[in-house]
């Protein structure tokens, strides 16, 4: 429990260097399916990095931001990004919100603990495999709708961990700084 507390200090400590990371994929293979889209929340600015548009720009910011903040990340987005990039980029600290939300007994996916919280979505009831269906719409009918909702349905993912980070620091360190 101390050495997650330390993370989330180094975190506070240096809010600047940290981004919010979720990525999107053509399925759940980690040998075979791609990345199509890496959303990152940075300085309060969402930015999306699209397959086939600007991936790669990514790189920038993934290299310059030794804080990484995902959930499920270790297990999902990172071996992605290490498989894409073949280990280019690493993150120095990454923050797995999935184990800060069960350290305070939040149980379940992403979808589930932003549901416990109150946060909404314009994309309620979304899930990983409908973001995987709209990434095929985009690519075999051209349908630039399915885009657009994918990026929104990646930004509200990226933009909800930073205000589940905030609600695992404030009942983690309740009463630490009064």
């Amino acid at each position: 429990m101390e050495d997650k507390k330390e993370l989330l200090k180094r975190y506070l400590n240096n809010p600047n260097e940290a981004l919010f990371l979720d990525i999107e994929t053509e399925g759940l293979s980690r040998e075979k399916d791609g990345i199509t889209l890496i959303g990152i929340y940075r300085d309060n600015k969402y930015l999306p990095f699209i397959k086939g548009f600007n991936l790669e720009k990514v790189l920038v910011h993934l290299a310059t931001s030794p804080i990484w903040i995902t959930f499920g990340g270790e297990n999902f987005d990172l071996p992605f990004i290490k498989r894409a990039f073949r280990g280019r980029v690493y993150p120095l600290i990454h923050i797995d919100l999935y184990h800060y939300t069960n350290l305070i007994g939040l149980r379940g996916g992403l979808k589930s603990i932003e549901k416990a919280l109150g946060l909404s979505r314009k994309t309620e009831g979304m899930t990983g495999y409908d973001a995987v269906k709209l990434w095929k719409r985009w690519v075999e009918e051209g349908d630039r709708s399915a885009l657009r909702t994918l990026i929104l349905y990646n930004r509200e993912d990226v933009i909800n961990l930073k205000l589940i980070l905030e609600h695992v620091i404030e009942v983690l360190f309740r009463g630490e700084w009064e």
